[in-house]
């Protein structure tokens, strides 16, 4: 986001506007985002037409997650200085953010018309064209970019996100080992050279975890296509992920990521090896099941009764995950599936979005078990028992796609780019079937095509 700085003609007034601008500025770097907003607010009590406290109050709200009012201010601001590339791009991100895409990609073409050698203003571009799945046109905008700024390392970072939703692998992973230069992620450190992708010939190589544990669960599956000889693989993930790890084929010992790190020889961050080991769209190790359910769960699912069809479901993920907006889904939608007859189903949501079964007073339709899944084992052990598993795109699909279950993940309009950009089908798990939105936020589209697939599903149930 683009802040700005004042300018106008002086006076009293002017120059108390000014200095109050100075102050919200201050407080805006600082990230104090309330205080900043007041002072903004006061600039333009002083000083209705000031186009960069608009502005700048546009970006303050905008952090705050207030988008409506942060898109008022960008108007404002355009009203007052329609020729600001900044401003177009920064209402253009807003409005993406917030699904208006259209309108988005019109006033990020207005920026590039006016800033047309802005990097920034390139790049914005391209993420409006990410987000409407003209990923060519995103790749074409970030290329552009980097054309002018070779070392754009937000750029660079989407770019690889792209080349890996086309399905250009090799590429992708290349580009995807930018990430370390973002400034959230940091690197951990830990005291041996990164592994090259050679024999481990006698010695310990380190796997340790980083992002999420669906990013985890997926990527541990190249624990056994490491070439070891008698080398050894030791694996330090979250803590909820240590019991299922330690079933996985090529890994010899399993600790928390807390640490102490154990000595190695060598080291790899997970979601790095497929750039190690040169992973290509033809080239993805897709061999499922690559973890296992516990032999003695410490859950047993409910019996089936009267030769039901046994559905786990999910419906929301992570909320400071920074797509959850759009991947979670509304528990309004899931209550239209418990119509379909001859159906168990067995809620497998963890947090506070699992007090949606009661919200809804839906605890007799649908068998609440998320409380009683400490981890990750034991959901292995209650998905390894269903017939079916449906969620959005969280954790548990790659759980249920890693234990070569039955999975419908469903997707948002843009999803993440290990889905591709279209397609019912992923090589990353050959048992998973994905549901996409046809338009931004069109739940109601993909639950139509779930329940009649369910139903269908139950025939064939019945039938068999």
């Amino acid at each position: 986001m683009e802040k700005q700085n004042p300018t106008g003609e002086t006076g009293p007034r002017r120059l108390e506007a000014a200095r109050l601008f100075g102050v919200a500025s201050e407080y805006h770097r600082n990230g104090r985002l309330a205080d900043a907003v007041r002072g903004y607010g006061r600039v333009l009590a002083l000083d209705p037409e000031s186009a960069d406290a608009f502005n700048n109050l546009g970006v303050a709200l905008r952090g705050q997650g207030k988008s409506a009012a942060a898109i008022a201010c960008y108007r404002r601001s355009l009203d007052l200085r329609p020729d600001n590339a900044g401003t177009h791009s920064n209402l253009g991100n807003v409005l993406r953010e917030t699904g208006r895409l259209d309108e988005s990609l019109a006033e990020h073409r207005k920026a590039v018309d006016l800033a047309p050698e802005s990097p920034r203003a390139v790049y914005n571009l391209g993420l409006s064209y990410r987000d409407m799945r003209r990923a060519g046109e995103a790749l074409s905008c970030f290329d552009r970019a980097l054309a002018i700024r070779p070392d754009y390392v937000d750029c660079r970072w989407d770019r690889a996100l792209v080349l890996l939703q086309l399905g250009r692998l090799k590429e992708g992973f290349t580009e995807y080992e930018w990430r370390w230069r973002l400034p959230d992620i940091v690197a951990r450190k830990v005291d041996a050279p990164l592994w090259d992708g050679s024999d481990l010939c006698d010695r310990t190589l380190l796997l340790h975890q980083e992002q999420g544990f669906g990013d985890m669960i997926q990527f541990i599956r190249y624990a056994r296509a490491i070439p070891r000889d008698s080398g050894k693989v030791v694996v330090a993930c979250q803590p909820e992920l240590v019991r299922l790890f330690e079933t996985v084929p090529g890994v010899d010992a399993v600790v928390t990521d807390s640490g102490p790190y154990p000595r190695a020889d060598v080291q790899a961050p997970l979601l790095s090896l497929p750039w190690i080991m040169g992973t290509g769209a033809d080239s993805i190790p897709s061999e499922t099941p690559y973890i296992q359910a516990p032999r003695a769960p410490a859950i047993e699912l409910p019996a089936r009764s009267n030769g039901r069809l046994n559905v786990g479901l999910a419906w929301a993920g992570k909320p400071s995950h920074k797509n959850d907006r759009n991947r979670s889904c509304p528990f309004e939608h899931f209550i239209g599936l418990f119509e379909v007859a001859d159906v168990a189903f067995f809620g497998l949501q963890k947090g506070d979005r699992a007090q949606d079964i009661e919200r809804h007073a839906c605890g007799a339709l649908i068998t609440d078990l998320g409380a009683d899944l400490q981890d990750f084992s034991d959901t292995a052990a209650v998905v390894s028992k269903l017939d079916l598993v449906i969620s959005v795109d969280t954790s548990l699909v790659h759980l249920a796609g890693a234990l070569n279950r039955p999975v419908w993940c469903l997707l948002p309009f843009t999803g993440d780019w290990r889905w591709g950009l279209d397609g019912e089908t992923t090589p990353w798990y050959p048992s998973m079937t994905l549901f996409r939105q046809p338009l931004p936020g069109a739940w109601a589209d993909v639950f139509t095509r779930l329940r009649a697939a369910l139903s269908a599903r139950v025939g064939e149930f019945r039938s068999g």
